[in-house]
């Protein structure tokens, strides 16, 4: 009869005794981190990009004979746009390994 008794007040006691323990206070830790974020920085200046050469498709008839003059002055206008931008690109490239 004693052990009928005594096991559950002393589950009921290890119970209550769990319970009267205060957990810890959460630590806060307070630091400063630096992060260097890569900001863009304007290389060239806008004056130096060049524009979008001129559009043919209204100069086009669909004779390849006629066709092949606006064709050609076409691409050489936009190769030198390219070459330009190039150029451009390659001295905002030059600065950034300095």
């Amino acid at each position: 009869m004693r052990r009928v008794i005594l096991m559950p007040l002393s589950v009921a006691a290890v119970a209550l005794a769990g319970c009267a323990a205060k957990p810890a206070p959460p630590v806060i830790e307070a630091r400063t981190e630096t992060v260097y974020v890569p900001v863009a920085v304007t290389c060239a200046d806008p004056k130096d990009v060049p524009t979008d050469p001129p559009h043919i498709g209204k100069l086009l008839n669909g004779d390849a004979a006629h066709d092949i003059g606006p064709i050609a002055a076409s691409n050489l206008r936009l190769r030198a746009a390219f070459d330009q931008a190039v150029a451009l690109l390659q001295g905002c490239t030059d600065s950034a390994k300095k």
